[in-house]
């Protein structure tokens, strides 16, 4: 009899708790999902403290005279093509490369080489006309 009773009282306390179940919903967390926005720090906080890379690019910020250095090769380099592209020759130098331009009857060739591996890529560019016109 004290075994039926106890089980009969087990069988009621598991009946009982399946009564009370509802449905589990799920409730996101992060506020790019829909989670609360107050759980943006904290969660940034934690993604923190667990980073254990470095930033890793390397990357250094030019210096303002490099930038200018930069931009006065690239002025220089478009000056040089359109003195080609207008029958001219040219010819620049700097810290990588040395380039030399020549139009060829219209033919614009571009003569690239690396100065600290010696490598020549050449480049030809075709359809240039002469822009003078003589009268």
């Amino acid at each position: 009899m004290k075994k039926l009773i106890i089980v009969s009282a087990l069988g009621l306390s598991i009946s009982a708790s399946c009564a009370f179940a509802t449905q589990l919903v799920y409730t996101p967390v992060n506020p790019n999902f829909g989670g609360s926005y107050l759980n943006g720090a904290y969660l940034l906080a934690n993604a923190s403290a667990q980073n254990d890379h470095n930033n890793g690019s390397g990357y250094t910020a030019p210096t303002a005279l490099e930038r200018m250095a930069s931009s006065l090769e690239s002025r220089l380099m478009s000056q040089l093509f359109n003195d080609a592209a207008n029958g001219g020759e040219g010819y620049l130098k700097t810290n990588d490369f040395e380039i030399q331009v020549v139009n060829e009857d219209g033919m614009l060739l571009v003569h690239i080489t690396d100065i600290l591996t010696g490598e020549t890529t050449v480049i030809e560019v075709g359809g240039l006309t002469s822009t003078s016109t003589e009268g």
